[in-house]
């Protein structure tokens, strides 16, 4: 029966549509005490621990589509020898995905309370650039327009960063021997955005006499808590000047408040399997100092501007000339920039939401000190929806040695092998991981790197604990 189930709950998550960024390996270790940091509701083989200043680290960048083997042609010795901008650019879909970043733990402590609750202290650094664009913004420049006679380009982009710091305080309440739910509210303090509002272009190539027509709208957003200035106007251009004002610089860091919160659920539905579900990173930040915005379109500057649309048919003889003779090329700018006009001023406060993320997951042991776990996990960007999808197995050997290994299915990425190593040193638990193992061996044909290291001390293993206390 127990096999049925969890066979069933395997195979119903394989029927997910799988991409984006994924679970951790170190998540499914079990000698890692931060598996909180991904669902509230689980529980921790210790008593207390302390990490160390970024006792916890963990970095990554998501490619999405983009390969090395698909921009390059190389030798037999490995080198690059063309650009297969063509193959590259068949191999994107209709909106793409790029994704860096990173989770520090500069500081942390957990401890039981009274058997049933377990609470956790935090403060981490945290920050995630989410960057999604169309298959087109490549392929305009790459096929040029003669391409999009029939259909125009469509160009999309979208931009999301966020950097800030996270006071968390985590509370778990194990009800009964088959229940268990999970809290962390979380105070934040933003250090740095940008994102855009929208970004459209559509350009069509007209079929009888090839005249090219684009409509075009943009805005972003940008803040920090450096103070920083930017402009944009014909005889200067674009200038950007960034303050080194310590003392600004530090008054600026705790105002720009947010708020997050974390709810996990976990039910164990059978002596050897456990089902659990982590709702995650809901929440918001106000953005108060620098904080900036840039908007363009298209405007109406002379003849090339028709019905919203600047229109262009070709350069006279002259012109030409003029460019191949290496002149001209400030005239073509300035034209350009009348024509597409981007206004930057100082606006007011404005709020960005963290990216939400659901995890389900159900955990198997099917020997002592060895399970397997199946994890589905959901982000939820602004343009971009991403589901992903771990199979991972944990064994602890010796009682000291922590072997995990996890296999990721996403989108454009079915070759997401990871490994992670952990030692049980006494009080001491030093562990390390990454997501694809195969990117050491062969970078030119994996999309993720990520990399995790861990350094945490620890007291009272919970289960020897249990044992000498049975009735409380």
């Amino acid at each position: 029966m127990r096999k049925i189930l969890f066979t069933a709950l395997v195979w119903g998550c394989f029927c997910l549509s799988v991409n984006g960024q994924a679970l951790d390996v170190t998540h499914f270790m079990r000698i890692s005490p931060f598996q909180h940091n991904d669902l509230p509701s689980s529980s921790t083989i210790y008593n207390g621990y302390v990490s160390l200043p970024t006792g916890n680290v963990h970095v990554g960048v998501n490619l999405g589509p983009v390969r090395y083997k698909n921009l390059f042609e190389t030798n037999a010795e490995g080198y690059p020898t063309v650009l297969t901008a063509t193959k590259f650019v068949n191999s994107l879909s209709d909106k793409n995905y790029l994704g860096v970043y990173s989770d520090i733990e500069i500081l942390g402590f957990g401890f039981r309370i009274k058997d049933r609750f377990f609470l956790t202290v935090d403060h981490r650094f945290r920050s995630n650039l989410d960057f999604t664009y169309s298959r087109d913004v490549l392929g305009l420049p790459i096929y040029g327009n003669m391409a999009y006679v029939d259909e125009p380009a469509d160009l999309k982009l979208g931009i999301n960063f966020n950097a800030y710091q996270e006071l968390g305080v985590s509370f778990r309440h194990q009800v009964n021997d088959k229940i268990s739910w999970g809290v962390r509210p979380k105070l934040l303090f933003g250090v740095a955005n940008i994102n855009t509002q929208y970004f459209d272009a559509l350009v069509t190539t007209d079929p009888t006499d090839y005249t090219i027509s684009m409509t075009y709208a943009a805005a972003m957003r940008a803040a920090a808590v450096v103070p920083f200035t930017m402009t944009f106007n014909q005889q200067d251009g674009f200038n950007f000047e960034m303050s080194n004002d310590a003392k600004a610089i530090v008054g600026n860091v705790f105002r720009n408040v947010g708020f997050g919160l974390d709810l996990g659920f976990s039910y164990k539905i059978l002596e050897s399997l456990d089902l659990s579900a982590g709702l995650l990173d809901l929440g918001f930040i106000n953005w108060n100092t620098s904080t900036t915005q840039m908007i363009s379109d298209v405007d109406d500057a002379g003849d090339m501007y028709q019905d919203g649309s600047f229109t262009f048919s070709g350069l006279s003889q002259s012109q030409i000339q003029s460019l191949m003779n290496g002149e001209g090329y400030e005239e073509l700018l300035d034209t350009l920039a009348q024509y597409f006009p981007m206004d930057i001023a100082p606006t007011g406060r404005y709020m960005t939401g963290l990216t939400p993320r659901l995890v389900l997951q159900a955990d198997y042991e099917f020997a002592k000190h060895h399970r397997v776990s199946a994890a589905t996990q959901f982000r939820f960007t602004k343009n971009y929806f991403q589901p992903s999808l771990t199979l991972a197995y944990d064994g602890l050997f010796f009682n000291s040695i922590d072997v995990c290994v996890a296999y990721t299915m996403q989108r454009h990425s079915y070759d997401n092998l990871g490994i992670g190593v952990g030692f049980n040193l006494g009080y001491l638990n030093i562990y390390a991981g990454t997501q694809n193992i195969i990117a050491a061996f062969s970078v030119k044909n994996v999309s993720q790197l990520t990399g995790t290291v861990g350094l945490v001390f620890n007291w009272g293993h919970y289960d020897n604990w249990r044992k000498k206390n049975p009735k409380k």
